[in-house]
């Protein structure tokens, strides 16, 4: 028996969350090198305590948001099913987006036939400099809502695409598109 899994991965995205923990814990070093511990003995708040501090929650945030980024978006199709990481979900429900406040940090798998509508989008950014950045976008519905999946690049999103789209018979081949 084949099993047929495919796992996508964003590199770059998981390099700039890592950078960011990074950060964290070097706020954290540099607090406690700057006397954050003195300053917590003595009953005083002072800078190095609140850079510390700052470091813990910055540190905390984007580990979890990095674990649920590592597994990238996984496409098992002997079980018809896809699994990425949440941030960008429209629940059709106010319960279920209630429930889901804290998305960022959970993964979501959902019926590969179940979805009903997918498209791409291309967004362009630019800085104040002039500079241009993209951002690849694959929009896609089911019953329940609508997510929207983040690439950095368009061939990791165009794979994707035309993995649900093939999958579902959905239109005509992709390459004839």
């Amino acid at each position: 028996m084949r099993k047929e899994k495919i796992v996508i991965k964003d590199f770059k995205k998981l390099f700039n969350f890592g950078v960011v923990v990074l950060i964290g814990i070097g706020m954290i070093i540099g607090g406690i090198s700057n006397g954050a511990i003195y300053s917590l003995r003595l009953g005083r708040f002072d800078g190095s305590l609140l850079i510390s501090g700052l470091g813990v929650i910055i540190t905390l945030i984007f580990y979890l948001v990095l674990k649920v980024e590592l597994g990238g978006i996984e496409i098992d199709i002997e079980n018809d099913s896809i699994s990425f990481p949440g941030g960008n979900i429209k629940f059709n429900s106010v319960g279920k987006t209630l429930f889901n406040f804290n998305q960022e940090f959970k993964r979501y798998s959902t019926r590969i036939s179940a979805i009903n509508f997918i498209q791409t989008q291309d967004r362009r950014h630019m800085n104040k400099e002039g500079k241009l950045s993209y951002s690849y976008l694959l929009n896609f519905s089911t019953l329940d809502g609508a997510v929207t999946l983040v690439f950095s690049n368009s061939a990791q999103r165009d794979q994707v695409y035309s993995i649900i789209v093939n999958l579902n018979d959905m239109g005509f081949p992709i390459q004839n598109r």
